[in-house]
């Protein structure tokens, strides 16, 4: 067996990370001297029954290891998508554990049909009924917001950050020891310079709530690692992230602008003339993904006054 060690990585005393295509946050706590087991928190579940089997494999492996009996307590849901609830039914039903979830996302993680409907804007093709996707469905056991905090017999706790943009109710959950320091497992809330490489126009459902939701993250103290769903960690210095993040939205934002300034378009003149720009090559998936986050843009811009839009000749336009 390889190390495990390299598998589950221990952050900060009781706060974990299995890396992974969506990032496992894990909270270890033995909350009594004399509990026989120690509780475990998971933060999200991966995107399928796989992924769930190889997190409990991990987290057996590194008890076992340790000669330690545990008790997975909560899967908490950063949000309801796809990839961050796959493995919660299989998880649950082989546990018995509860799950967590923000009010807003738990419409989608009992009928996950919602994502793709709400992605393509109508019924999905089968290209996006996918287990990327479509999860088994999940009923949380309780509602998480800000107002929730957990805590231990050791002074440290489990708080939450909401942080809405890229869907309804993002809520990071933030980890804090009893001197302070803090681990932040921010789901989809922040995107890794890696990330931002390889997908300068991430999902957003609301760019401009994302932006909002960046200036709450850079108020947080103490924060000696930031765990995103997706890419390597981050260690202490948040600011070059956060301002990656708020540049990649700025640059399409004046882009879509500058785009409009020269003549009017329609929403797929749109999306092709700024994957060409930004040198993407999109799949049927990448297509659905980028084009629902542009027209949020479109839509926001729209709202805001900055751009008009015009029907004529049965299309649809938009214009300055």
């Amino acid at each position: 067996m390889s190390d495990i060690s390299t598998k589950i990585i221990e952050l900060l005393p009781g706060a974990f990370l299995i890396p992974a295509p969506t990032n496992i946050g894990v909270i270890i706590k033995k909350d009594d001297k004399k509990a026989r087991a120690d509780k475990v928190y998971l933060i999200d579940s991966g995107t399928t029954e796989v992924d769930a089997e190889y997190i409990l494999g991990i987290l057996t492996d590194y008890f076992e290891d340790k000669g330690e009996e545990w008790k997975l307590e909560t899967i908490i849901n950063t949000h309801g998508h796809t990839d961050h609830i796959g493995g919660n039914d299989f998880i649950t039903k082989k546990t018995g554990c509860q799950v967590w979830a923000p009010l807003l996302e738990c419409a989608m993680m009992e009928n996950p049909y919602l994502q793709a409907t709400q992605i393509w804007g109508g019924i999905p093709p089968h290209e996006i009924q996918t287990s990327y996707f479509k999860a088994t469905p999940t009923k949380p056991d309780r509602i998480i917001s800000e107002a929730d905090k957990i805590s231990f017999s050791d002074g440290s706790t489990i708080t939450f950050l909401s942080m809405p943009g890229h869907c309804f109710e993002m809520t990071a959950v933030i980890y804090t020891c009893p001197d302070g320091k803090k681990a932040l497992y921010a789901g989809d809330g922040l995107f890794t310079r890696g990330e931002l490489s390889k997908y300068w126009i991430p999902y957003m459902q609301n760019p401009f709530e994302f932006m909002q939701s960046l200036d709450k993250l850079e108020k947080i103290e103490n924060i000696e690692y930031c765990i995103p769903s997706h890419g390597d960690c981050i260690s202490k210095n948040l600011t070059e992230t956060i301002e990656m993040n708020r540049l990649a939205i700025l640059e399409t934002k004046e882009m879509l602008l500058n785009l409009i300034s020269k003549g009017r378009k329609t929403s797929e003149e749109l999306l092709k003339a700024v994957a060409d720009m930004n040198d993407m090559k999109l799949g049927f998936g990448n297509f659905v993904l980028v084009g629902s986050t542009l027209r949020s843009y479109l839509a926001l811009l729209h709202d805001m006054k900055l751009i008009k839009v015009i029907i004529e000749n049965n299309q649809f336009f938009w214009y300055i």
